[in-house]
């Protein structure tokens, strides 16, 4: 697991797949923290794409002008892509 160390550069999706080829939580071995790699990522609740938590997905709010009405109780947080395939679906 050395390869996997913290990499302060692994900020944001395009990074980690530079790195490693691929940029999915699934193709990381079992239990793997996407934290070991970098604070700043986290993972798509509907694809498992590893991107950044801040700059690259949607979170689900508790009130009203945070809520997203597309991820439903369904998601918590979903990365820019999934978010936008999801709002699609609504209109």
């Amino acid at each position: 697991m050395s390869e996997y160390n913290y990499d302060r550069n692994l900020r944001y999706h395009s990074n980690v797949k530079d790195k490693f080829g691929f940029a999915n939580i699934n193709k990381f071995p079992k239990d793997f923290d996407v934290k070991n790699l970098n604070e700043h990522l986290n993972v798509c609740d509907k694809c498992g794409d590893i991107v950044n938590w801040e700059q690259e997905m949607y979170w689900q709010g508790e009130c009203e002008k945070t809520w997203h009405k597309c991820m439903g109780n369904n998601h918590t947080a979903v990365c820019d892509d999934c978010f936008n395939k999801l709002k699609e679906k609504m209109i």
